[in-house]
């Protein structure tokens, strides 16, 4: 921070004194303060254990140690500074403090210096906007967020999850707005070798087209194609690169009090996996995804607004039952994380949560629709008499698409099992809002299976509230 400041002050001194007034020209400062609190039991193991050492041999002993017990509570604070270079050139840098990601300071700890606030401070986006590139297309070069939160293939900006984290993309992107259509290119990188010139190294690289179509007011179709190819290192240079394709069409749907939605997601392409030809995943892209949402608004005379929702989602595994094999449905960098304590403790979060017992490993956690079979119902209201409340009550079960067969040959189940969350919601303001959760998740009987018959088994809890504040 105290780097940026200086560099900023040097400029002012340096650059002629005419040219100081446009340096920072319409300078403008905007951004976010997120606060987090999360008390939290069994979100990891499902196993409810007493406050003390523990001891003895049966399945429930354990040393303190791995009692599982979450209270916390972290901020982060997001401030963007957009600028005019030139009338047609705007400028754009983002800087981060807390995402866990980027080193993250929870209540309770020791106080900072500004040395070591100086590290914690991160540069998220740093871009350059040039307008009209060509005389249509508005391109956006350098470090940026990219994609809508909660997108099933693609999206790189902060999240909610636990230890809120935050990703970015480095790519040119390219925009062009017509009268009944839009179109959005990309073309980066999403990891790159370290050193300019070296070579041999993996990188991954990241293209992608989008067309939406504006001309209906009630239907908005979309088109999508997105191509990540992940470069061999030198030390298995002998391997060929995997390409991943993910082509889709969504469309929102909006008349009346209804609001739908659905989407329809298919991979491509050769997937080769660093274990070489030899591994059982090689082969072809072929998994594929289908999404639907609706919801109904209802507007009652004195009493307020009740909007009862559903929502699906099918997402292949596959047929090797690999955790992520050529048929299971592969996204670029998902944020669909239903559910307050299956999506707060994803595979993005600072703890891995509620499913990661539901196969071997992280890769079980909640990734999208991989492997997946999800679906939802709730409801939602706003009371006249407290029109900046919003309750909700959301039910949601979670099952695998495909699951390997037991040691013994049976036929494993695919149920992981289902979650209750009760919400609340004060929109103090239409920058300050205020929520909480509470929600309960019961293990299912594939994670019954893979802790064995006589281990113990309780639902992971939790009791939640977030703070957001936007300036």
């Amino acid at each position: 921070m105290k780097k940026l400041l200086g560099m900023t002050l040097a400029l002012a001194m340096f650059v002629p004194a005419g040219a100081n007034a446009e340096l920072l020209k319409n300078f403008k400062v905007g951004g976010q303060l997120d606060i987090q609190t999360t008390s939290a039991r069994n979100v990891t193991d499902f196993v409810t254990r007493p406050n003390h050492a523990g001891g003895g041999s049966g399945p429930g002993a354990a040393a303190a140690s791995n009692n599982d017990r979450i209270g916390t509570a972290t901020t982060r604070v997001i401030l963007k500074m957009d600028w005019d270079l030139l009338d047609d050139v705007h400028s754009r840098t983002t800087l981060v403090k807390g995402a866990w990601n980027n080193v993250a300071r929870t209540y309770g700890a020791a106080s900072q210096s500004l040395t070591t606030i100086e590290g914690a401070v991160f540069v998220e986006e740093a871009n350059v906007k040039i307008d009209k590139v060509f005389g249509a297309l508005d391109v956006t070069a350098g470090r940026q967020f990219y994609g809508e939160e909660g997108d099933l293939v693609i999206y790189f900006g902060p999240r909610d999850n636990y230890g809120l984290s935050i990703s970015a993309l480095d790519v040119f992107r390219a925009d062009w707005n017509g009268e009944h259509m839009a179109v959005t290119g990309i073309a980066g990188k999403i990891a790159d070798v370290v050193a300019v010139g070296t070579t041999g190294g993996a990188a991954t690289d990241l293209r992608g087209v989008t067309v939406s179509c504006k001309m209906h007011e009630m239907v908005k179709p979309s088109f999508y194609v997105y191509n990540q190819v992940t470069h061999r290192a030198s030390a298995v240079a002998a391997l060929k690169n995997d390409n991943l394709w993910v082509a889709g069409v969504k469309a929102k749907i909006a008349t009346g009090g209804l609001s739908a939605s659905v989407e329809l997601a298919k991979n491509f392409g050769e997937n080769r996996p660093l274990a070489g030809a030899a591994d059982p995943t090689s082969g072809n892209y072929k998994g594929y995804a289908i999404q639907a949402k609706a919801g109904y608004k209802l507007d009652l005379s004195n009493v307020g607004t009740v909007n009862p929702w559903g929502e699906f989602g099918l997402g292949t595994g596959d047929a090797n039952f690999n955790a992520y094999g050529n048929n299971t449905f592969t996204a670029i960098a998902t944020d669909y994380r239903p559910g307050g304590i299956y999506g707060r403790f994803d595979q993005g979060a600072a703890v891995v949560g509620a499913s990661a017992l539901g196969a071997a490993g992280v890769a079980g956690a909640s990734n999208g629709l991989a492997n997946r079979i999800i679906w939802g119902l709730g409801v939602k209201g706003t009371p006249t008499a407290l029109n900046k409340l919003t309750a909700g009550l959301a039910f949601y079960r979670y099952a695998y698409h495909r699951v390997a067969p037991s040691a013994a040959g049976t036929k494993s189940s695919r149920n992981i099992g289902a979650e209750v969350n009760v919400t609340g919601e004060w929109k103090h303001s239409e920058n300050v809002s205020f929520k909480a959760t509470a929600a309960s998740f019961k293990p299912g009987a594939s994670i019954a299976d893979l802790k064995g018959a006589n281990a113990p088994l309780n639902p992971a809890v939790m009791l939640a509230g977030d703070v957001c504040i936007k300036f």
